[in-house]
């Protein structure tokens, strides 16, 4: 495998990575008010990260307007897609290349 690719792959992963951040960044925006305001434990509030149930849907209802920049929402496809570029990346940059 050349270098660019190798790379290449790296850079994949560390876009995942980065991905990432912004998704947990977006969770923490709006759930670190929920669980300021009483209305989930930080426990419930972390299964919203990567799922979307009727209690994460009830409590981002609950969502006031004092959010930085009115984001009052969060999708958790965000955190899958970031998590999956991230681990292709891993995947691709430790793939033994061929001769």
């Amino acid at each position: 495998m050349t270098s660019s690719a190798r790379l290449a792959h790296h850079a994949v992963a560390l876009a995942g990575g980065v991905l990432a951040v912004l998704a947990v960044g977006w969770w923490w925006l709006i759930f670190s008010k929920v669980v300021e305001n009483d209305y989930l434990t930080v426990r419930q509030a972390v299964t919203c990260l990567a799922g979307a149930s009727d209690l994460c849907t009830l409590a981002q209802a609950l969502c006031t307007n004092d959010h930085l920049y009115g984001i009052r929402w969060y999708a958790p496809e965000a955190f899958w897609a970031a998590a999956s570029i991230l681990v292709a990346g891993a995947i691709l940059s430790v793939r033994p290349s061929r001769a």
